[in-house]
C-alpha cells in the first residue's frame, strides 16, 4: 500500500471535497481556498494543485464504485427476489469473496489498512459460507424427516383411499430446500 497523501495525513480531504462541490468549482478555486483554511490552521504545509485533482479524482472513482455497487446489489436482489433466504446469503457471500479476490489481485488497491483485517475478513466469509452450507443441509434433513411424518400421517388418515393417498404423497415428495 502506499504512503498516504498530504491531504490524507492532515485530515484534509473533506474540506477539498466540500469546497470542490461536486464539481461546481474549479482545482484552482479548491486549492486556493484549501490553501487558506491551512494558514488560518497553522499547519506548515501547503497542497498543489496537481495534489488536489488527486484527492478529487480519487474521490470521483469512489463515487462511481459505490454507484456500481448499488446497481450490482438492485440487480442481484430483483434476481434473487423470488429465492429462499439461503440462496440469497450464498450469492452475497460469493459475491464479497469475489471483490476480495479481486482486490488480492490487483493490491495497490486494496482498502484494508491493515493486512490481518483482510484475513479475518475473508476467514469470516468463509466462516459463514460453512455455517450456511450446515444450514442448508439441515433444512434438507429435516425436510426429509417432515415428509416421512406426513406421508405416516396421511397413510393412517386416509386407509380407505389409496388413489388420494398416492396423489398426495406425490405433492409431499415434490417439496424441497432451495
Amino acid at each position: 500500500m502506499g504512503a498516504k497523501s498530504k491531504a490524507e495525513e492532515h485530515g484534509l480531504v473533506e474540506l477539498i471535497i466540500e469546497k470542490w462541490e461536486g464539481g461546481k468549482n474549479t482545482i484552482v478555486y479548491v486549492t486556493e481556498e484549501v490553501n487558506k483554511k491551512i494558514q488560518e490552521l497553522g499547519l506548515k504545509v501547503t497542497l498543489s494543485r496537481e495534489g488536489i485533482r488527486r484527492v478529487i479524482k480519487s474521490h470521483k472513482e469512489e463515487i462511481e464504485d459505490a454507484k456500481k455497487a448499488i446497481e450490482s446489489a438492485k440487480a442481484m436482489a430483483e434476481v434473487l427476489k423470488d429465492y429462499p433466504g439461503t440462496e440469497a446469503s450464498e450469492a452475497v457471500l460469493m459475491q464479497m469473496t469475489s471483490l476480495i479476490s479481486k482486490d488480492l489481485r490487483t493490491i495497490d488497491s486494496l482498502e484494508f489498512e491493515d493486512p490481518k483485517e483482510l484475513l479475518l475478513t475473508t476467514a469470516r466469509i468463509a466462516e459463514a459460507q460453512l455455517k450456511l452450507s450446515n444450514y442448508r443441509t439441515k433444512a434438507a434433513k429435516a425436510l426429509e424427516k417432515a415428509k416421512g411424518e406426513i406421508k405416516k400421517e396421511l397413510q393412517n388418515a386416509i386407509k380407505n383411499d389409496p388413489e388420494l393417498l398416492q396423489k398426495l404423497c406425490a405433492i409431499v415428495d415434490k417439496a424441497e430446500v432451495k
